[in-house]
């Protein structure tokens, strides 16, 4: 049996049990950065899901420490009353509430588009600065923090948290981590040369816990976040902090010690499997649960100087195992959650009541194509639950008045419209020509050679298995034309058709498809009777292709990635994962080769024109990924008919997942 859900008594907190919502930045603070209601109510959907603890992500002390321009902050007294909303909607769901003060130190060099002025950060007034400028973070000329300013932002940490207990939160987290200046103060490679006080690198740290204290009182809970290896080459690492800063810290008597591991400095890194940076913010390709034996080594080292500290352990925790596995292999005493917070804040809940089917389980994608990142002009959001945010407006009102909604197309889109207007109280039909639904989603990601894939099919196995508790009348194999559709009668049609590929003739392509030559990328990919792939591959597309071709060539075939343009460019579905898309590239030996246009296939080969003239490559196999365009025809079929027509996600045009289900999601909402 899982210890996830026993209470756990730490020094001034009693957790219900072990699930924590580790500080996240939001971004849904006023231009002052003041506690808004959005906030509040998001922060009130998590603690309703079922945490032990919800924590208020980073909450700058100091103006000029600010890392993006909807940053929360805690400046003066006046910002004490608007975060009592906040903490109101937190407790009275039953979860403690807690915030996390910051300041930015070196990050504020980081995210900007333009030459930064030394030693400033991108958002005007805000500085780029830390212990020494040996190692930066985004501005390479970072300035060094005088020892009165030190002081004052010390002063400014403990007054912040004054107000925070002012404001009514449970308890504190400090940002000791992740390149603030605290964490850079900690570190042996930016805390270089200093000659005052702070050149005791756990100083800051322990000034700023003994000042929080005399103003809160000794017994006020403090749940620091602290980097307990850098993960850099030079840096310190689960050693060094258990022996030098763990014990310091454990006298100061803090009730629970949030652990994180790697560091944003520009310094390699010290493991070649995993950059440094991944622990902190797992990318689409690390392993899950990356700090499990960050966490079983750091418990380790620290029993064996006698310190018995409650920790928090996080970092790729996306399904329930995960967590299991943090709290009953690891050893860790919470399962810090974020991801999974977004994109189902009622996660706890369901596996408490033995519904883990119903999570909403993170693909770990696409929230950047649709708010922006969290370090510029965007506020924190889920691609998949489109209601995160939008707590308030986005509630469910069931309607009197039940409207006949047909729906066509069971891809991301049309499902998410179907759920919500069935929800709502509308009588739904939803047609999809595929045998299953799931649309592009089914088949995308299923590259077997490529880790976490299985993400991407995460979302649409929600969305079947809620249709399927749902009152939606699915009908499978059925191509719906207008005909059967105005047969329903119906008063709203959703065109959810998707996208279909580009249709590109060059000659004998025709032939090679009917031989099973060539292939489509969809065909090559599907996950049902999936065609042979023969050992020469030529992949012809690169933006949509990059990753089929990285993925065969480490199962073992011989590849060639051959693109028309000038230079490989990702399909806008890709967002973040390009870099490290490249890096697997570089990895796997493997180059797009630009400026190489199909014009026939012969026989056995691809025959490309070039700058330099014909290129003629051999194959087993090739792999057309040509792009792909909105199929929306049935939106112009209905012009001028009486009934109400939505389109939604790539019939609209091509792009993510994640835009078909916010789409459908607002309109599925305004059927009156």
């Amino acid at each position: 049996m899982s210890k996830l859900f026993e209470p756990f008594e730490a020094k001034g907190l009693t957790f219900k049990n072990r699930l924590i919502h580790v500080p996240t930045t939001l971004n849904m603070s006023d231009p002052q950065g003041y506690a808004t209601r959005r906030l509040a109510a998001a922060y009130g959907s998590l603690a309703k899901g079922g945490y032990a603890a919800t924590l208020v992500g980073a909450t700058c002390v100091r103006r000029d420490g600010l890392i993006n321009e909807r940053m929360l902050g805690l400046y003066d007294e006046d910002y004490v009353i608007e975060f009592r909303d906040t903490v109101s909607e937190i407790k009275n769901n039953g979860s403690l509430a807690g915030i996390q003060l910051f300041y930015g130190g070196l990050i504020p060099g980081l995210g900007t588009t333009v030459p930064l002025e030394a030693g400033k950060g991108w958002i005007p007034g805000t500085v780029a600065w830390g212990p020494s400028n040996k190692y930066v973070i985004g501005n390479p000329e970072s300035g060094v923090v005088p020892t009165e300013v030190y002081d004052d932002i010390v002063e400014s940490f403990a007054q912040a948290g004054r107000r925070a207990k002012e404001a009514g939160f449970d308890f504190l987290s400090f940002h000791f981590c992740h390149g603030s200046l605290p964490h850079t103060n900690l570190s042996l490679l930016a805390n270089q040369g200093r000659t005052d006080k702070y050149a005791d690198r756990f100083y800051m740290c322990e000034a700023i816990i003994e000042r929080t204290q005399e103003l809160c009182g000794k017994d006020f809970p403090l749940i620091p976040r602290l980097c307990c290896d850098e993960n850099l080459e030079g840096g310190y690492d689960i050693e060094y902090f258990a022996e030098h800063y763990a014990p310091r810290l454990h006298a100061l008597g803090i009730s629970v010690l949030d652990c994180t591991f790697g560091s944003m400095l520009g310094a390699p890194s010290r493991r070649a499997d995993i950059h440094s940076t991944e622990f902190i913010g797992p990318s689409f390709y690390t392993p899950k649960v990356v700090n499990k034996d960050n966490i079983q080594k750091l418990r380790t080292e620290l029993q064996k100087r006698g310190i018995d500290m409650p920790l928090i352990g996080s970092a790729n925790l996306i399904t329930p195992d995960h967590l299991r596995t943090m709290v009953d292999e690891a050893g860790a005493d919470f399962a810090g959650v974020c991801r999974l917070s977004l994109d189902d804040p009622d996660f706890p809940n369901k596996m408490m009541q033995g519904r883990e089917d119903e999570i909403r389980l993170s693909t770990h994608t696409g929230a950047s194509l649709l708010q922006g990142n969290i370090f510029g002009k965007g506020w924190a959001g889920s691609a998949q639950n489109p209601v995160f945010g939008r707590e308030d407006e986005y509630r469910i009102v069931p309607t009197n008045r039940p409207k006949k909604v047909v729906v066509v197309g069971g891809g991301s889109g049309g499902m998410e419209y179907a759920l919500t207007a069935d929800e709502i109280g509308h009588d739904v039909v939803l047609f999809e020509k595929a045998a299953t639904l799931g649309g592009a989603m089914d088949w995308a990601g299923n590259y077997p050679g490529l880790p976490n894939m299985e993400m991407l099919r995460y979302q649409p196995s929600y969305h079947r298995k809620m249709i399927a508790k749902s009152k939606v009348d699915v009908r499978c194999g059925v191509d719906a034309d207008v005909a059967m559709i105005l047969a329903e009668n119906p008063d709203v049609v959703v065109v959810a058709t998707g996208a279909r590929p580009i249709a590109i003739e060059v000659p004998g392509l025709a032939e090679a498809r009917s031989s099973g030559l060539a292939l489509r990328i969809d065909e090559a990919m599907r996950r049902d009777d999936p065609p042979a792939i023969g050992k020469r591959v030529v992949v012809v597309g690169a933006a949509e292709g990059a990753e089929l071709a990285i993925d065969y060539k480490l199962r073992g075939h011989d590849v060639r990635l051959v693109e028309a343009g000038p230079a490989y460019a990702p399909a806008n579905y890709i967002g973040s994962r390009v870099w490290a898309i490249m890096g697997m590239m570089a990895y796997a030996g493997l180059a797009a080769e630009p400026g190489l246009a199909l014009k026939a296939i012969e026989g056995n080969e691809a025959v490309f024109a070039g700058a330099d003239g014909e290129v003629r490559i051999e194959a087993d196999t090739i792999v057309i990924c040509s792009g792909r365009e909105a199929d929306n025809s049935l939106e112009r079929a209905f012009m001028g008919k009486p009934v109400a027509v939505h389109v939604v996600g790539d019939a609209r045009t091509p792009r993510s997942y994640a835009n078909a289900i916010h789409e459908a999601a607002y309109l599925s909402r305004t059927v009156a």
